[in-house]
């Protein structure tokens, strides 16, 4: 897992279709794909508000699980991964709690630049163990939206968007992707 800019990173997912949602502020990034005829909308947990969105619960412990097997599964890889606060305030949500994850160690000591920013971390394959212990973290001791992170997919119209407490979806593009990651998702329904 590297950062990389902001700037370059945002157009090469605006080109797939991801754009800034109203909520957007200077310190909160709230990504979304553009609402099209294709877009499907699939609320993992809780309920995403202002969207025509289809409610497909998942166990909220095996959530982490869930995300890496749709990760996996469709080679989804690479990655990039967007924080919805600063990253200030995801290191401060889950920082104590990744103490001991090695990988995780090493971004932080070289996050101190990027702190105060929303330069997303590129991740590829051999990325998806630390990246599943991040989204665990999150999704376990995240309390607000400024804990969340939006994962960009850069191979397929897809995001999965973590906003703490208790937000979990996925936006794609096309009934064939749906299928699939529903799929994927029906052995950790509730």
């Amino acid at each position: 897992m590297d950062f990389c800019g902001f700037e370059e990173a945002w157009k090469t997912v605006n080109s797939m279709g991801v754009v800034k949602l109203e909520e957007s502020a200077d310190d909160l990034l709230c990504a979304g794909l553009d609402d099209v005829e294709q877009l499907i909308i699939l609320d993992l947990l809780g309920e995403t508000q202002n969207a025509d969105s289809i409610s497909f619960p998942i166990v909220e412990e095996r959530a982490a699980d869930a995300l890496a097997a749709i990760l996996h599964k469709l080679h989804l890889t690479p990655i990039l991964l967007f924080p919805i606060g600063p990253w200030r305030k995801v290191f401060e949500g889950i920082g104590f709690e990744l103490a001991e994850n090695e990988a995780w160690q090493e971004i932080d000591s070289t996050a101190t630049i990027e702190l105060n920013t929303h330069d997303p971390l590129h991740c590829e394959p051999g990325d998806l163990q630390v990246l599943h212990d991040v989204l665990a973290t999150i999704l376990r001791c995240g309390t607000e939206h400024g804990h969340g992170i939006t994962l960009a997919a850069l191979g397929k119209p897809l995001l999965i968007v973590i906003e703490p407490p208790g937000l979990l979806r996925v936006e794609l593009f096309g009934e064939t992707l749906a299928i699939e990651v529903r799929e994927l998702l029906e052995q950790f329904q509730t």
